[in-house]
């Protein structure tokens, strides 16, 4: 585990999470939480990779973390969504989502041998991009209540008592 690696990759994955966001027009208050949790996202991934946790736990544990921030830096249990989208591309699973389109259009023109394995590895990079895809999703729905439990507002009955 080289740290001084690890940064400099966080350090480019925040930069795309960021212009990917103004891409995407999100207003400029939003700009920087989207850095500081792309950052954050990729640091924490690696970190957990490194400390040997799996690809698929440490990225449930990045998307926490970047639900967690988000809703710190912007102070709110409403985060925005693009701001979440945009911290958590450089988490998804991009290369085995290309490689199942590659292998889907393999499958269609192969035969005998080569499409045994073309269909093979068109169903290991399919469970690949779901399994990270629900990591991500359950990353984030935990991130979200707990901001919802730090941030709840008191209801009617406990501001009367």
């Amino acid at each position: 585990m080289n740290l001084q690696e690890i940064l400099i990759n966080s350090m480019w994955c925040a930069f795309f999470a960021t212009s990917m966001s103004i891409l995407n027009s999100t207003p400029y208050k939003f700009i920087i939480p989207t850095f500081v949790c792309g950052f954050a996202g990729i640091l924490i991934r690696d970190l957990c990779q490194g400390w040997g946790l799996s690809p698929n736990w440490s990225t449930l544990v990045a998307a926490f973390a970047i639900a967690m921030i988000a809703g710190l830096t912007i102070r709110s249990r409403y985060v925005p969504p693009i701001v979440l989208i945009c911290a958590v591309l450089p988490q998804w699973a991009s290369v085995a989502m290309f490689n199942m389109l590659n292998d889907l259009r393999k499958v269609s023109l192969l035969t005998g041998d080569e499409l045994n394995k073309a269909a093979i590895d068109l169903s290991a990079n399919f469970a690949n991009v779901v399994v990270i895809s629900i990591a991500i999703a359950i990353g984030f729905a935990l991130g979200l209540g707990v901001l919802k439990l730090i941030y709840r507002k008191t209801s009617e009955i406990e501001r009367t008592v």
